[in-house]
């Protein structure tokens, strides 16, 4: 059975093995959530990392200051019973 904490750490490194490097700077914990996906017992786990496509520009400069960068958010499914990443979505914000 995968705990929370295995379920986050294998999302994590599902990531950054399918990014890579690049893609998953800065990588953060947003939302954890439980859920029967497709029969099985599964751990929704939102991580979010800076978009190293956003412009550089002046008003990304000044994001950048204000902490405000671009970031963007992926949806890992990992089952409860094995800890396996099964799938990877983007996540969508509504007010973006």
């Amino acid at each position: 059975m995968a705990t929370l904490k295995d379920a986050v750490k294998n999302a994590i490194a599902y990531a950054q093995d399918a990014l890579g490097e690049a893609r998953t700077r800065e990588i953060r914990l947003d939302e954890v959530e439980f859920d029967n996906v497709k029969g099985a017992d599964s751990w929704l786990i939102t991580l979010s990392m800076i978009d190293p496509e956003f412009p550089n520009s002046l008003a990304a400069a000044i994001e950048g200051i204000s902490g405000h960068r671009r970031r963007e958010y992926k949806v890992f499914t990992v089952r409860k019973d094995t800890g396996e990443v099964v799938a990877m979505k983007i996540r969508e914000l509504q007010n973006q």
